[in-house]
């Protein structure tokens, strides 16, 4: 199935929703202990409906961006998890099966290159891009030279580490690429201002009363230095006590930990509070949220088999390898419209209809698996 083109006007609302997020300051960060590597994560947000998903290899795609646009395609190379919320193939972050794991933050400084020969991608599917193509953070900073993200509105910079524990961010300022590598990235930690000044802050033992932002990356840091001199537990545990100290509270709806080095997924989802007229309504005590975790090894990530979603907010705990079901086209649809209804619920005024939600939940159906031809 061929999906109807897409008009720009149409994508730019449904990724108008990003702008909205710098006032949601989240946190990435690298953690090492001996031969271990893990990566934290925190999203910060309005809501935590969503879905972690399976993204097969040997797939084809074409880049979902107005079709005036040099067009991305590509076959995927490596088969993915990853953690959607506004549909399959738009992802706000995830790991692929090398351990390279790409996640996002938001910049309000980020300016996306001008119009070139380069081909066109939007900055979410820039980040399925890399999960389905590389397997380093210097492949994914080569991709510079092929590929332009083009997204009027979702303003993004990126933190990245491989299956080594090389780590690097990318960041888009003054339509440039500028990324952080080795010695000029001492601090793996990223939150919503730029590296640069979010070092000079630390570095500096700078204000952060009046800038979350750089409260979260100068907290993060200093955990992060006193867990090389002392852990009391495991590295996945540290890792939640980090994203545990520069939690929003109610407003911290993922807490993510990927576990590089033995190929394992760990999340707590807070809750979403509902909303009754005009009350937000907590049901569970605010922060309060049970640890799951996923495996690489009892996924196939072929693209003859089906793909695999989990509800993120599934009422269970521990392992849900095997509560995972096949994807369809309904479900994709159901947690578009799950999200952009909280969305518009939350105050946000969003012109989506019909067309667009149907559009973008049959997307997916334009993929072919390379090993049916």
């Amino acid at each position: 199935m061929k999906p109807e083109r897409f008009s720009i006007k149409s994508l730019t609302i449904i990724l108008l929703i990003f702008t909205y997020s710098i006032a949601y300051p989240c946190t990435t960060f690298v953690l090492r202990q001996q031969k271990n590597i893990v990566f934290g994560r925190n999203l910060d947000w309005i809501t935590g409906s969503g879905l972690i998903m399976t993204n097969p290899r040997n797939i084809k795609k074409i880049a979902l961006v107005d079709p005036t646009e040099k067009v991305t395609e590509w076959v995927s190379k490596y088969g993915s998890m990853t953690f959607n919320q506004i549909g399959r193939d738009l992802p706000y972050g995830g790991i692929n099966e090398t351990g390279l794991v790409v996640e996002h933050m938001t910049l309000e400084q980020t300016q996306y290159p001008a119009k070139d020969n380069r081909s066109a991608i939007s900055a979410n599917q820039w980040i399925q891009f890399q999960l389905d193509n590389y397997s380093t953070i210097a492949e994914v900073i080569s991709s510079d030279t092929i590929l332009r993200i083009v997204d009027a509105t979702s303003k993004y910079h990126f933190l990245i580490c491989d299956r080594l524990g090389n780590v690097a961010t990318i960041e888009f300022l003054d339509g440039k690429m500028v990324s952080h590598i080795q010695n000029s990235l001492p601090i793996p930690v990223l939150a919503n201002s730029t590296y640069d000044s979010s070092l000079e802050c630390y570095k500096n033992d700078g204000n952060t009363d009046l800038n979350r932002s750089l409260y979260n990356f100068s907290t993060a840091a200093h955990k992060i230095q006193e867990n090389k001199k002392s852990s009391n537990g495991t590295i996945v545990n540290d890792a939640f006590e980090i994203l545990k100290s520069v939690s929003q509270g109610v407003g911290t709806k993922w807490s993510i930990v990927y576990d590089i080095t033995n190929m394992k997924i760990y999340f707590k989802i807070f809750e979403t509070p509902t909303i009754v007229g005009e009350q937000k309504i907590f049901m569970k005590q605010p922060g309060q949220a049970e640890m799951k975790f996923v495996d690489f090894k009892y996924f196939d990530l072929n693209c003859s088999k089906n793909v695999k979603v989990l509800n993120l907010n599934e009422n269970s705990s521990g392992a849900v390898d095997n509560q995972f079901i096949n994807y369809s086209t309904e479900i994709n649809k159901e947690y578009i419209t799950k999200a952009f209804t909280f969305f518009k619920d939350w105050g946000f005024n969003l012109n989506l209809g019909p067309e667009q939600i149907e559009y973008l939940a049959k997307y997916p159906e334009s993929f072919i698996c390379k090993e049916k031809e």
